[in-house]
């Protein structure tokens, strides 16, 4: 019987191929490696699509993170991760530049606001569902600021609570966006130019009318607002129930947000 050869026998290179064991088998198995190396993708012609794709994407993140942060105060109350939701959204933003070279192309939502318009967070239960009267509001880009008015509200009229718990309350967030563009041979965050506030309202009883309410959001910035600037003003409702000493412990997964208003 001829001896088994070893593997460095039978490979002369040994970093092409993969070898392993099947699941229920002492047999050796030998695989040629598939795919570009590292350095083809990095140099080779024939992937520079692969490294434009790849470039942009850096900058659709970005962009993704910049919207997500003055969601800071709400997001708690999504039902589910909207992430791969804005990476859609960013991606056609993206598509909309049509100045930039492939590679280069920047996310201009200060163009594109539209495209955030009435964002949910949720899947089960939207906002709007729960509360049926409009809340409306009014974005000034020259103070910085956004005024929302909650309407009155009567259970099982204009409100529609899908939990059990005996409390509510609204929460309000308020923050600014910029553009990702490319410059410098990358993508810049602008994290600098970030910025947000948020608050909440006090807890209401689920079963009692909730009296109409006007709530103002200011940014703490000295700054003016630039064109490639973008104001998001996004709303949500959350549940609550009785604590220890008298306190009121917000109930996880039970609330809706989305973003009211873009400008």
């Amino acid at each position: 019987m001829a001896t088994p050869k070893k593997v460095d026998e039978v490979i002369h290179d040994p970093s092409q191929f993969s070898v392993y064991r099947m699941k229920g088998s002492d047999k050796l198995v030998i695989r040629k490696k598939g795919g570009p190396t590292r350095e083809q993708v990095l140099k080779s012609e024939r992937y520079e699509r692969t490294r434009e794709n790849t470039t942009e994407f850096t900058g659709v993140g970005i962009a993704v993170r910049s919207i997500r942060f003055p969601l800071l105060h709400v997001k708690h109350l999504a039902d589910f991760n909207f992430t791969s939701r804005l990476t859609n959204i960013c991606s056609e933003i993206l598509k909309q530049d049509k100045t930039g070279a492939r590679g280069q192309r920047s996310i201009l939502l200060s163009e594109n606001r539209h495209w955030l318009e009435s964002f949910s967070l949720n899947k089960t239960h939207a906002f709007q569902s729960i509360v049926a009267s409009p809340v409306s509001c009014t974005i000034n880009r020259n103070s910085k600021s956004a005024v929302i008015k909650l309407p009155r509200l009567t259970p099982g009229i204009n409100v529609h609570l899908p939990w059990k718990q005996p409390l509510y309350r609204f929460s309000m967030s308020l923050g600014l966006v910029p553009d990702i563009v490319y410059e410098d041979g990358g993508y810049n965050d602008h994290a600098a130019d970030r910025q947000d506030t948020g608050l909440d309202t006090e807890w209401q009883l689920a079963a009692t009318p909730f009296p109409p309410q006007t709530v103002e959001l200011k940014l703490n910035t000295k700054h003016a607002i630039k064109d490639s600037h973008t104001l998001v003003l996004a709303i949500g409702i959350g549940m609550g129930k009785p604590g220890a000493n008298g306190t009121v412990e917000e109930v996880k997964r039970a609330g809706s947000a989305y973003i009211l208003a873009v400008g």
